[in-house]
């Protein structure tokens, strides 16, 4: 009896190794995908992709990682310590008419809802001549959108303001909040205080024709033609991200606050929201924000002027193109 019980143990044993075996050597089979991520929403398809389960079921484990500024995720794509990652146009084309290896895959917004707020003590867009802004690092998104911004209310962003480099959106609202800025360019999560507070919006950009691919899929080349496989499998679970955010706010609302850690739940209602209504269903890379990027540029790199009208170099539709034809 006791050599029967003995047995039955070791089967048991036996069975849980095997078992613990198997989810070991599973696991080991799926593809590590270290992803960089600013704090901006249009992240939101990779954040929603990773909770649905959409890459492991393709193969991939993402890790989304959260880097301070797009110029650090263009310059880590670069170097090859990020395979994919989110980044703006801007630093993507000004790294790539400069040599680097990195390209435009998939844009999931043609431009975000950028709100130009100031402080209430501001009356008018002359009132800011002499004063300062902020951005997370210059070449950033942030940036495009602040000069984009001060340019459509008649500002010249060069001489007119001081522009400060921050780091991040949280040291951006603290300065604004404190005095330290005048007026800063943030998009619906950071600017959803600031409205309900009732504080002047010099410009919604959102309402405006600006077109800027912000927060897109990028990679490099050589990556791309290493491993055409996982690169097809990533995007494939980023569009079904996108689909999943339109179909289901309420499981998209859990994953922004859990990923960007909010706790105010109308905060992360209302953003969502925005960027819901924005997301693009074929996240094709716009080669319009592809020229608007150039042409700003080209303002203190004369150099880019070749690029204009050329938007075949920062971006590579193909990979794309063939997840949208399997639907």
């Amino acid at each position: 009896m006791a050599h029967a019980i003995l047995t039955a143990s070791s089967l048991c044993v036996i069975f849980i190794c095997l078992l613990l075996d198997y989810s070991i050597s599973h696991a080991q089979e799926f593809r590590r995908i270290l992803y960089g991520t600013t704090a901006s929403p249009s992240h939101l398809p990779v954040w929603v992709a990773k909770e649905a389960g959409y890459f492991e079921k393709n193969g991939l484990n993402v890790e989304p990682v959260q880097v301070r500024g797009g110029s650090l995720i263009t310059l880590a794509i670069i170097t090859g310590d990020l395979p994919f990652s989110g980044a703006g146009a801007e630093s993507v084309v000004a790294a790539r008419a400069a040599g680097g290896d990195v390209v435009l895959l998939a844009c999931p917004v043609d431009a975000d809802p950028v709100y130009l707020i100031t402080r209430p003590e501001i009356k008018s867009a002359q009132d800011l001549k002499g004063q300062a802004s902020a951005v997370t690092r210059y070449g950033s998104t942030t940036h495009f959108y602040l000069r984009a911004a001060l340019k459509h209310v008649g500002l010249n962003p060069e001489k007119d303001m001081t522009i400060l480099q921050l780091g991040a959106g949280p040291e951006i609202v603290v300065a604004l909040d404190r005095g330290a800025i005048a007026a800063a360019a943030l998009t619906t999560r950071y600017a959803i205080p600031f409205l309900q507070r009732g504080w002047p919006v010099l410009v919604d950009l959102s309402t405006t024709d600006l077109v800027y691919p912000s927060s897109c899929v990028t990679s490099s080349r050589a990556f791309i033609r290493a491993e055409p496989k996982t690169t097809h499998e990533f995007l494939r679970a980023y569009v079904r991200g996108i689909h999943l955010i339109k179909k289901d706010l309420r499981f998209a609302e859990k994953s922004f606050a859990k990923w960007m850690r909010e706790k105010d739940s109308t905060i992360a209602k209302k953003t969502v929201e925005a960027y819901a209504r924005l997301f693009k269903p074929a996240p094709i890379v716009p080669d319009q924000g592809i020229d608007n990027v150039i042409q700003d540029l080209v303002k203190a790199r004369p150099d880019f002027k070749q690029y204009i009208g050329w938007p075949e170099p920062f971006r590579e539709n193909g990979p794309l193109e063939k997840v949208l034809k399997e639907k």
